[in-house]
């Protein structure tokens, strides 16, 4: 959520949503309501539709985006912005900068921008008004506001006694008639018979099946399982003809003072110096870098990868991770506001057309000119000319 300090009237409007505001010079009504649906896409979609008209167009803007950790800072022209980091206070301003000053806020507590103070301001969250600043807090983000929602209450456990409930046994049937040899026991024929039984049965009965439904008494000394000879020595492993065959013992060697096992390093083969040196690895060669030579005549390592373009946002490639800017502009101003992309990935150089209103042509050593595919990633050689139109080239080269 943003503050905002209203006007009745006025050049200066901001337009707020999607956790972005942007405070810029516009009167038309019209033209802020076709601002407010790039402020809700996003930090480039709104940058691009600034510079729609080209650059000597784009009025005075401050655009902030909060949506994200790390907050996104740009302004241009007359306008400029107060930030507090860690307690102190910095102005950014994009004065002699004839597109604009974009910064990356880590650490931002509050951003002040235009008129930015507290006197009077309204809170704003999505819109269109007209007004001469506006300000944003750290603490209004909206995990900041949700850590302030009051939890629910939780619900005390019950800790009393627990009682076990003890079931009665069941009283027995009065009705039912139990029959008197089931309460006495066996009678004496009845043993007679069975001992007769045991006796006339066959002694020897295969498998344990006369085991199953007896039960066996045995002392702990009886139950343990130990070897038939104790003191006897372990068995000998015999091992392959071809892993014993490998190794012969060692001249001189008394007889059992090995025991075939174990590989002694006098038995192994002596290794020729002509092995160990063909087997030496060769020394890496150490990793070649690589500069781009500007029409204007600078000269960019690529140390980095580089977002080129008359006015280049890194935020146009969010995958090149610590991407750095480098403006280039040709006399007719027909190039691209983020038009190439240069990277060194391993030992070549890449580079990718982002999507240019008239293209990229590169011109490898000895071969004819050739135009890039949109999104499309080139790898070139040391001599390559990347040719961005109206005389604005980069020449790959050997940093040295």
């Amino acid at each position: 959520m943003f503050e905002v300090q209203q006007a009745a009237a006025g050049e200066w409007a901001v337009v707020a949503g999607g956790g972005r505001a942007l405070l810029v010079v516009e009167p038309d009504a019209g033209r802020l309501r076709t601002l407010l649906p790039a402020v809700r896409a996003g930090f480039a979609e709104t940058l691009d539709a600034l510079v729609a008209g080209g650059l000597s167009r784009t009025p005075s803007f401050a655009l902030l985006d909060a949506s994200t950790d790390a907050v996104l800072l740009a302004v241009r022209g007359t306008a400029s912005a107060v930030v507090t980091e860690s307690g102190r206070e910095r102005t950014v301003r994009a004065t002699g900068v004839s597109s604009w000053v974009e910064t990356q806020l880590t650490d931002a507590e509050a951003v002040s921008i235009g008129d930015g103070t507290s006197e009077g301001a309204l809170p704003l969250v999505e819109g269109v008004v007209r007004a001469t600043g506006l300000g944003w807090a750290a603490a209004e983000r909206p995990e900041d506001v949700a850590a302030t929602v009051a939890a629910p209450p939780k619900r005390e456990r019950d800790t009393g006694p627990v009682y076990a409930v003890v079931e009665e046994p069941a009283q027995p049937d009065l009705q039912t008639r139990v029959p008197e040899a089931t309460l006495g026991g066996v009678s004496a024929e009845s043993e007679s018979a069975s001992e007769d039984a045991d006796e006339s049965a066959t002694p020897e009965t295969a498998g344990y099946d006369h085991l199953f439904g007896a039960t066996m008494v045995r002392s702990v000394e009886e139950a343990a399982v130990r070897p038939e000879d104790e003191e006897a020595a372990p068995a000998r492993i015999d091992l392959p003809g071809f892993i014993t065959d490998s190794f012969p013992p060692a001249a001189g060697r008394l007889e059992g003072d090995h025991d075939g096992l174990t590989v002694m390093s006098g038995d192994l083969p002596r290794r020729s110096p002509a092995a160990e040196a063909a087997e030496t690895p060769e020394p890496v060669p150490a990793r070649e870098e690589f500069a781009v030579l500007l029409s204007d005549g600078r000269r960019e390592p690529l140390s980095v990868p580089i977002v080129v373009g008359r006015a280049p946002s890194v935020t146009a490639v969010p995958s090149l991770h610590g991407a750095r800017p480098v403006t280039l502009t040709s006399a007719e101003d027909d190039i691209s506001r983020s038009h190439v992309a240069v990277v060194v990935e391993g030992d070549s150089v890449v580079v990718t057309d982002l999507h240019s209103r008239n293209g990229t042509l590169v011109v490898l050593p000895g071969a004819s000119p050739q135009k890039l595919r949109s999104g499309e990633p080139t790898t070139v050689v040391i001599g390559t000319v990347i040719d961005l139109g109206s005389g604005a080239t980069l020449t790959v080269e050997a940093a040295g």
